[in-house]
């Protein structure tokens, strides 16, 4: 049997044997004219009836029914923990920060019509019926077919029973032929095989064993067996055709649940002539081989495996086989494990390896207590990191936890939960990785690790500022305060990772504001990472500085340097867990820091490599682009990406994401200079307002709602008719001594706008005022330039204008600028009216 990976848009992972299929014409078309009426067909029958063969061949059959495609899931037994990560396998999907692995499977099957074929229910029925109805929910043009010894009883599912092959000596399709196709190099004929299939009732696994044999098989004990037995007795008689080396080495593959090549059937084994023996075992049907990567590799039937197991433990052998599983497991996972550390960008080929394999590794895992001496927990550990490189984000850090709960020593006990918090910030979870950080410390204190405990609070320290929007309620000051100094006291004076660490969370604890660093600390936070060599900490120490730059309201600098953090990017191993965090902090803070500065097709690129990142979460990366196209006059797609942003948010169950109220503004905003946006208007500033609660009169989303709102009044004419304070740029202290947010240029230069519209007395001081924001931000000295033009009638200063939203690619904003031309104001609104956006009101 081989297994074919389609590209998107196919049916990956179809099942294809190396023998024919035989018959099964109307049960194909039956099965097939279901799924045209029905989204869950399941097909139901004892093991060895030929399920899986059926559905195979309906599925691929129909693949051009579904033009988005879909996938092939094969459960392994025992494992219904990981049947979403099963069907991830099959999809090619990930598990993404702020996206759970089920999300991201919705995302995967929302596209179109697909279908989801999942084989062996019998697994574990009730968590799969379950699995299968949220995604049905989620996904309406969703079918799904699966296979198990019973009905899911699912409300809408259609059963199909699959019976035998008939064995009417007339049937050119039926048993006969079948077997006659599988014995056709031993000269059965026609009267012999019509026996043979009479007295194994026409169930395929039972006929195929039988054909494999040369002198023809005895009836079975007690005469014909019914149907539900008839494979189970056909696996025990084939059995015991076996000599001794053959039944031993089938006895101890029964611990594998999937596939497994020569080396590995041989490490748990220990037959002499493995791959002969399992050439032996293949030839008569009791194994399947297929082309693996790089590699033959063989699967077991199931009705064999039971038997085989069964077998294994009447023998006595089953603790010393399941030892040797062990044993094969930690040393294949290690072995994984180096492969995908050997180098930054490792090869792809190791994730489908890693796939194949990845059950009998948790299964292995599963039994580890039983063998006393066996070091679980490196298998723990190397399966956690397998499963992070995997992005099996929250598996990663259960295995992380696991490991730590198996370690032997306290110090590596701390290295654990580390690793596990560090998974807990990829998942973008500070509430899970700050308890996780305060363990290992504790654990690093028992080791009398004073470095590792020093890094764990310091980092815990550091988060709790950093990433507010990590944690449903923000971290109290104080108790970071406490963190900090309790790593400063137990911190060794002469090591540069430690003292990197403490000065990364004095930097981002000194002012006493979440997100807000203090600008000599972060500078000093810099010297020290670039001290101690270590790109995670250079990574979080730039973004240190480019924030407070932006606090300092010195965007062009911060823009600068958040340019060379994204050469850093590149060069970060993504198998790192440590590395996660700020992976994805790059790519949300790159565009938010281009916009800051006015580059908006900077920001638009670099929300586009947001979105297309493997390692970004459907709302989050969708929300990146928002404001960026919303600035730049690109309404239909600001409007496409925030209801993605939204939709994701909330199938997300609605976590705390205050970051993302600037982009539910950019949403209102242009929502409200468009036609007839009104209500849309209304209802997503109601949203920004949500999110950003409680809220925050300075905060980020205040600057752009303040921006947003008094351009949207300006437009429409009805400046100040909102709930959100106006920029008074006649109280406001000088641009040099105010504390800035990256959206403030905006604000400021709008305000200086809407003054000179109002006709205020004092608008050219307010112009003047804001002048600074334009040297900050292309899009406020354009916005700054059409002012003084609108001020002095100064036409220079409006093709000034004009020539910085062209740099820009600001299009609405350059046809609102046209507007003031008479010349050229036909121009303008023709540009509005293909933006859908009425004229300015003045």
């Amino acid at each position: 049997m081989t297994h074919v990976l389609e590209e998107s848009g196919m049916l990956s992972g179809l099942p294809r044997w190396e023998t024919g299929f035989f018959g099964r014409t109307a049960e194909r078309t039956a099965v097939r004219a279901a799924l045209e009426s029905s989204r869950l067909v399941s097909l139901t029958g004892p093991a060895g009836v030929g399920k899986t063969r059926l559905a195979a061949a309906v599925a691929s059959g129909a693949a051009e029914e579904f033009p988005a495609g879909g996938g092939f899931v094969e459960l392994s037994p025992g494992r219904e923990d990981v049947l979403a990560q099963a069907v991830a396998a099959a999809l090619g999907v990930r598990e993404r920060p702020g996206q759970p692995l089920e999300q991201a499977l919705q995302e995967r099957l929302v596209r179109g019509r697909c279908l989801l074929v999942v084989d062996g229910c019998e697994q574990a029925p009730g968590t799969i019926r379950d699995l299968i109805a949220r995604l049905l929910d989620g996904c309406p043009e969703l079918a799904v077919l699966t296979t198990g010894h019973r009905p899911l009883g699912t409300a809408g599912e259609h059963v199909r029973e699959v019976e035998p092959l008939p064995v009417a000596p007339e049937s050119a399709t039926g048993a006969v032929a079948l077997f006659l196709d599988r014995a056709r190099d031993r000269g059965h004929e026609r009267p012999h095989a019509e026996r043979v299939c009479s007295q194994w009732n026409g169930v395929p696994l039972a006929l195929e064993l039988a054909a494999t044999w040369d002198r023809a098989p005895a009836p079975p004990p007690n005469g014909r067996p019914p149907h539900g037995e008839t494979a189970r007795r056909a696996v025990e008689w084939s059995y015991g055709l076996l000599d001794t080396d053959e039944r031993r080495l089938l006895r101890h593959l029964g611990v594998f649940l999937r596939d497994f090549d020569a080396r590995a059937a041989h490490a748990v084994a220990g037959t002499v002539h493995t791959q002969a023996i399992l050439n032996r075992l293949t030839t008569r049907g009791l194994l399947h081989r297929r082309r693996g990567p790089g590699t033959a590799v063989w699967r077991m039937p199931g009705a064999v495996r039971a038997m085989a197991l069964e077998r294994l433990d009447a023998e006595g052998e089953t603790a010393r086989c399941r030892a040797r599983h062990l044993a094969w497991a930690t040393a294949t996972a290690q072995h994984l494990e180096r492969t995908v550390a050997g180098t930054e960008r490792p090869d792809p080929s190791w994730q489908p390896c890693f796939d194949r394999l990845a059950d009998d590794l948790r299964a292995a895992l599963d039994g580890a207590g039983e063998h006393p001496g066996s070091a679980p927990d490196r298998l723990a550990r190397a399966l956690a990191h397998l499963c992070y490189a995997r992005q099996f984000l929250a598996e990663a850090r259960a295995h992380f936890a696991t490991a730590a709960a198996l370690a032997h020593h306290p110090s590596q006990r701390a290295a654990d939960l580390r690793a596990a918090a560090d998974v807990a910030m990829a998942e973008h979870r500070g509430d899970l990785a700050h308890p996780l950080l305060r363990a290992s410390a504790a654990s690093a204190a028992v080791a009398g690790d004073g470095a590792a405990r020093a890094t764990a609070l310091s980092f815990a320290a550091c988060v709790g500022s950093r990433f507010p929007a990590t944690f449903p309620d923000p971290l109290p000051y104080a108790e970071l305060r406490e963190l900090l100094a309790e790593a400063r006291r137990v911190a060794p004076p002469d090591n540069r990772l430690v003292t990197a660490y403490v000065a990364a969370a004095e930097a981002w604890n000194a002012t006493e504001q979440k997100t807000t660093p203090d600008a000599r600390l972060a500078q000093r936070a810099l010297d020290t990472a670039r001290a101690a060599d270590d790109p995670v900490l250079i990574a979080g120490a730039v973004d240190a500085v480019c924030s407070g730059h932006g606090v300092a309201g010195r965007f062009r600098e911060a823009h600068s340097l958040s340019e060379e953090r994204l050469r850093l990017f590149d060069r970060l191993p993504r198998h790192d867990p440590r590395i996660g965090l700020e992976i994805i902090d790059t790519l949300h803070v790159v565009p938010l820091v281009a916009v800051a500065a006015g580059d908006l097709p900077r920001a638009v690129t670099a929300a586009r490599r947001a979105w297309e990142d493997p390692l970004s979460g459907l709302y989050m990366r969708a929300s990146k682009s928002v404001v960026p196209l919303a600035l730049s006059g690109r309404f239909e797609e600001t409007l496409e990406y925030a209801a993605l942003m939204w939709e994701g948010w909330e199938r997300a169950g609605r976590p705390a994401a205050r970051w993302m109220a600037p982009a539910a503004h950019a949403a209102a905003l242009a929502e409200g200079l468009r036609d007839n946006g009104d209500r849309e208007h209304r209802r997503w500033r109601e949203r920004a307002r949500a999110l950003a609660a409680p809220w925050d009169p300075h905060g980020i989303a205040a600057s752009f709602a303040a921006f947003a709102d008094i351009r949207v009044g300006l437009h429409t004419g009805r400046a100040g008719d909102t709930p959100t304070p106006a920029v008074d740029l006649a109280k406001t202290p000088p641009w040099s001594q105010t504390p800035h947010q990256f959206y403030d240029a905006y604000a400021w230069a709008v305000a200086a706008e809407a003054a000179v519209v109002a006709g205020l007395p004092d608008a050219r001081q307010r112009l003047a005022a804001a002048g600074p924001a334009g040297a900050e931000n292309t899009w406020a000295a354009a916005c700054l330039a059409r002012a003084a033009g609108r001020l002095d009638g100064d036409r220079d200063a409006l093709h000034a204008s004009l020539a910085g939203w062209e740099r820009i690619g600001a299009t609405f904003e350059r046809a609102c600028t046209l507007m003031l031309l008479p010349d050229r104001a036909a121009e303008g609104i023709t540009q509005l009216t293909s933006l859908g956006c009425r004229p300015p009101s003045r």
